[in-house]
């Protein structure tokens, strides 16, 4: 069974159309009297429009008054900073550790002995400060 929206030879749809009631020219007649008599007035837009501007200056004006533009300039610039990070392009970044470089890496060097340091991968004797040695006091208690 097919569609009568896809069969284009189905005379539904015109005969819907001849079909259709239309109103009377008396009808029409009276519609287009009344928006020509009741239409919009022209003063009406522009004061609407001339009340809107006055709003916006006079919230512009308040704003300026507080330091508020100021306030929301740099929130927009940071706003263009934010969005600029954003969208910004970054490379991948690939990290070259593994678990079996952290479980098969070199040991590291041993620790030198008390008393020394290791200077350029050697261990090397610290000099002792010359002059009093310093103790802790006797125990008396």
């Amino acid at each position: 069974m097919r569609s009568w929206r896809r069969n284009p030879e189905s005379g539904l749809e015109a005969e819907l159309r001849s079909n259709r009631p239309e109103p009377s020219r008396e009808l029409v007649d009276r519609l287009e009297m009344r928006v020509r008599t009741h239409g919009r007035d022209r003063r009406a837009g522009s004061f609407r429009v001339a009340f809107a501007g006055a709003l916006a200056a006079g919230v512009l004006t308040a704003l300026a008054s507080v330091g508020g533009l100021g306030y929301a300039a740099t929130g927009a610039s940071q706003a263009v900073q934010q969005a600029k990070r954003v969208v910004h392009v970054q490379t991948v970044r690939t990290l070259h550790k593994s678990a079996a470089q952290d479980q098969y890496r070199k040991p590291n060097a041993k620790k030198c002995r008390k008393g020394t340091h290791r200077v350029k991968g050697v261990c090397k004797r610290t000099k002792k400060a010359r002059g009093v040695r310093f103790r802790r006091p006797p125990f008396t208690g």
